[in-house]
């Protein structure tokens, strides 16, 4: 091997100790905000027996939400997925992302370590997208019955708040977890239509949205709110079925999309790993760089526009 691949192997082996430092940071830092939290917590409990103290406490909260706005995008794709944000998960996803780098840069050279990094990121990013829409159709399928039997519970005269709560505890998961976490949110002091659509933009459910803005003209004005949840429930039940009928009338096109975008990416990251001298010897020629700009400009483009297209059915 030679030295400057050495050096790169004594890099790559610092990055994966320096992440694996980055998570136990994390971890240690995720205890210091949970003490931090409740101490905030308990100061604004008494903020009517000392001002000050409750000065110190607005000040703590302005400094817990600065500290925590860089992990909150990730905290929301990880609730989406339905994955727990645990040291283990973390090191099972940042774990393939280092070690085959650092694997095929010692075997095989830089271009076949970058192309392995780029492969093994879009499984990761495929993967996790994949978990998502698989649960959000989950979702999407039990929340009309959610509304039928909320529907039900009012018709025999419980209010809207009492209907949620009996119709939430008797739904599955996935969406027991969504509308469990609008049911604390309610019994901590906020408005029903407020604490779903709060958990709306978390899961990115829409349709949730919608039932918040219905809930709170119900509170604040009245009206027949179980037939508008009637309704609600068969429109989502009937947008659901013509979307599985287009799904299964534009899958082969969609199929052909995933294909063609994907196979001259997985056919170029084959031949850098596993024949590095043919690239090598076609980037160190000028005509063939050239060529080799134009066809990753291309598949960018390519890619651009299956995606538009499959979007478009």
């Amino acid at each position: 091997m030679m030295p400057w691949q050495w050096v790169l192997a004594c890099i790559a082996a610092a990055l994966v100790l320096l992440a694996l430092a980055v998570l136990l940071w994390r971890h240690a830092g995720a205890g210091e905000q949970r003490a931090a939290t409740s101490a905030f917590l308990e100061r604004q409990l008494g903020r009517r027996r000392d001002a000050h103290a409750g000065a110190q406490a607005d000040g703590g909260a302005r400094a817990l939400v600065a500290t925590g706005r860089g992990l909150r995008g990730w905290h929301r794709i990880l609730a989406r997925a339905g994955v727990t944000p645990s040291a283990g998960f973390h090191l099972g996803l940042l774990g393939p992302l280092l070690a085959v780098p650092v694997f095929l840069l010692m075997a095989a050279g830089v271009f076949a370590a970058a192309a392995g990094l780029v492969l093994v990121a879009a499984l990761t990013v495929f993967r996790m997208w994949l978990k998502i829409d698989r649960r959000q159709r989950r979702m999407l399928s039990q929340l009309p019955g959610f509304l039928e039997s909320m529907v039900r519970l009012l018709t025999i005269g419980n209010s809207l708040n009492a209907a949620f709560q009996t119709a939430a505890g008797n739904v599955n998961e996935p969406l027991r977890e969504v509308l469990s976490r609008a049911d604390s949110l309610t019994r901590s002091g906020k408005e029903l239509d407020v604490a779903l659509r709060q958990v709306s933009e978390q899961y990115g459910l829409r349709q949730l949205f919608l039932l918040s803005s219905v809930i709170g003209v119900a509170l604040r004005f009245g009206g027949r709110s179980d037939q508008i949840l009637d309704r609600m429930a068969a429109f989502m039940r009937d947008v659901e079925q013509a979307r599985d009928e287009l799904s299964a009338l534009s899958a082969e096109v969609r199929m052909s999309a995933w294909i063609l975008a994907l196979l001259p990416i997985g056919l170029a990251a084959f031949i850098i790993i596993f024949n590095n001298a043919l690239f090598m010897m076609l980037w160190n020629d000028p005509a063939g760089t050239r060529m080799l700009m134009v066809a990753v400009g291309l598949q960018i483009g390519g890619s651009y526009w299956l995606y538009r297209m499959s979007r478009g059915l």
